[in-house]
Order: structure tokens, then sequence, then C-alpha cells
């Protein structure tokens, strides 16, 4: 299933990226890696993906705020 033109749908075991804002200017921010555990679709067009990140937290995550840096095989 796509959900772009020319993207591929984010699957479990895929490593990301989500950048985290620090302070409400956006001066600050971290980025933080984390393993797709769970996949959940949310509407129509939109996922969300549970994330154990590297600091061992695991939240839910809008898919579209996520960069995948390395594809599950």
């Amino acid at each position: 299933m796509l959900f772009a033109k020319g993207k591929s749908q984010m699957k479990v075991g895929d490593l990301v990226k989500w950048m985290n804002v620090l302070n409400d200017d956006m001066d600050r921010y971290r980025e933080q890696l984390g393993l797709v555990v769970k996949m959940s679709k949310t509407g129509q067009n939109t996922e969300s993906a549970q994330v154990l990140f590297n600091d061992g937290e695991s939240w839910w995550v809008d898919t579209q705020r996520l960069v995948v840096i390395n594809e599950s095989g």
C-alpha cells in the first residue's frame, strides 16, 4: 500500500529518526533514534508507529514526523 507517490510504507523493524523540540521557540532540539515495533492506521491515509527509542522509552508517533534511516530487510 502506498500513501504518497514514490514513498513506501513504513514497517515494523525500520530504524527511524525523530526530531524532538526542547523548548517553545524551537531553537533547541535533539534527534532520537528508534526501532518501529508496531504500526497502526490512524486515518484514511495516515499511520502511527510505536517506536522503541534508544533511551528505552516507547511511544506512538505519526509516521509523517519520522524519517526512515534504515529499512528492515
